[in-house]
C-alpha cells in the first residue's frame, strides 16, 4: 500500500500513478457523495457542540488573555493646589502620546488607550525644577532647569509601575508628587497630589535661557526659600 505523508510527495506520486488508479469508478464516486451528505448534519451538530471549545482554542492560539485585559478608559486628576510660586504652575501635562494640560484643583482628562506597558503614560508637572543631576544652566539637550517627567503605566487592576522620563533630565514627577491610582466603577484613575518637595522649584521659579525673562544664574541645586534641599529629593 502506497501511504503519502506530504502534500509535495503524494502530488509527485499521483502524477506517476495509472490512471485507474487515481480516477475511481463511477460507482464509488456515487458511493462517496452519499456518505458525504450524510455526514452534513453530524458536521453541523458537531459544530454547535463545539463551537464555544473552538473559541477558547482560537483565542488561546492567538494569544488572546482570558479575562484579563489593560485599563481601557483612564481618568487623570490634577489634585495639586494652584502655585503659590510659579505663575500658572502646579499644571499637568499627560502625553498619551498626545500632550494635553490638565488644570489644578481637582480638574480632570479622560484618556483611553492600552498602558499597561511602559512608556505607557507620560505625566509631567509645569513648574521649573533643577534636573535629577548636577548640569548647567543651559537651553541645550539636556535642558536644565526643566519640568518635572515621569513614565507610568497601569494595569487592568489599577496597580501603577514607573519609571524616570524617557527623554531628558528632568527630576521624576513620583519624587515631587504623590502620584497613586485606584481602580473605579468607571475604570481606573490616577491622582497626582502634592507632597514636600512639589514647591521645591528653582529660586522665583526661574527658567532656563530663552524661556520667559526670569533665566536661572544658578547654582544647580538651590531651590527656591531652600525648600526640599539637599536636592535631588531621596
Amino acid at each position: 500500500m502506497i501511504s503519502c505523508t506530504t502534500a509535495v510527495s503524494c502530488s509527485h506520486l499521483k502524477a506517476s500513478l495509472p490512471t485507474r488508479l487515481t480516477s475511481p469508478p463511477h460507482s464509488v464516486t456515487i458511493a462517496r457523495t452519499m456518505t458525504t451528505l450524510r455526514a452534513i448534519p453530524l458536521v453541523r451538530t458537531a459544530r454547535r457542540r463545539l463551537g464555544p471549545i473552538i473559541a477558547i482554542i482560537s483565542m488561546v492560539g492567538l494569544h488572546w488573555p482570558i479575562g484579563a485585559h489593560a485599563c481601557s478608559r483612564l481618568t487623570v486628576v490634577n489634585a495639586l493646589p494652584r502655585s503659590q510660586v510659579c505663575p500658572l504652575g502646579n499644571t499637568v501635562s499627560i502625553f498619551a502620546p498626545g500632550q494635553q494640560v490638565i488644570q489644578p484643583e481637582g480638574n480632570s482628562l479622560n484618556v483611553s488607550g492600552d498602558f499597561s506597558k511602559l512608556p505607557g503614560l507620560g505625566i509631567q508637572v509645569n513648574n521649573w525644577y533643577w534636573t535629577a543631576i548636577s548640569l548647567p544652566v543651559q537651553k541645550g539637550d539636556p535642558q536644565n532647569p526643566d519640568n518635572s517627567g515621569a513614565q507610568f503605566a497601569i494595569s487592568d487592576q489599577c496597580v501603577l509601575s514607573q519609571e524616570p522620563p524617557w527623554y531628558g533630565k528632568g527630576i521624576p514627577t513620583y519624587l515631587i508628587a504623590l502620584v497613586t491610582a485606584e481602580k473605579t466603577s468607571n475604570g481606573c484613575k490616577i491622582t497626582i497630589a502634592r507632597n514636600a518637595y512639589t514647591d521645591a522649584v528653582t529660586p522665583g521659579c526661574c527658567s532656563p535661557p530663552g524661556i520667559g525673562s526670569n533665566t536661572c544664574t544658578g547654582p544647580w541645586g538651590v531651590t527656591n526659600n531652600h525648600v526640599g534641599e539637599p536636592w535631588p529629593p531621596r
